[in-house]
């Protein structure tokens, strides 16, 4: 079993620097790192590959789509955007919810983790897709 400290090395996680979730984490290391993910501001998150392992991080904490263009669409004009309309919970593997239906999260408490996550989500998923488009010449 992956230990906590060793994981976040005393607090000090650089989300992007390395995929930090992992199936056989304890409640209690989701709980921390679902903290210290949401407190993690996404301006520090630079190159693609850093946002992506970040993104993939977030999403499976969430059961969320892993890759930032499966939840892209394009409009008329070529123009990628986030649509929130593929952003759907696989509920089978969104680990916080089956703490949440275990009863071992109350819904207040769950409902903070998940509303900090989902910013993360949205907030990585549109400077992506931002990042990707100006990179084709979109804009």
């Amino acid at each position: 079993m992956i230990r906590l400290k060793n994981i976040l090395n005393e607090n000090s996680i650089t989300p992007g620097s390395k995929e930090y979730f992992k199936l056989s984490m304890s409640d209690a290391e989701i709980l921390e790192l679902a903290t210290e993910l949401t407190k993690y501001p996404v301006s520090r998150v630079k190159t693609p590959a850093e946002m992506q392992r970040f993104f993939k991080d977030v999403a499976n904490m969430l059961g969320l789509p892993n890759q930032p263009v499966d939840i892209m669409s394009y409009d008329n004009t070529g123009v990628g955007r986030m649509d929130t309309g593929k952003i759907k919970m696989n509920a089978s593997k969104a680990l916080l919810f089956q703490m949440y239906k275990d009863k071992k999260l109350d819904m207040k408490t769950y409902g903070e983790i998940q509303k900090g996550l989902m910013e993360k989500y949205k907030q990585l998923a549109k400077k992506f897709i931002s990042l990707l488009m100006f990179s084709r010449g979109a804009y």
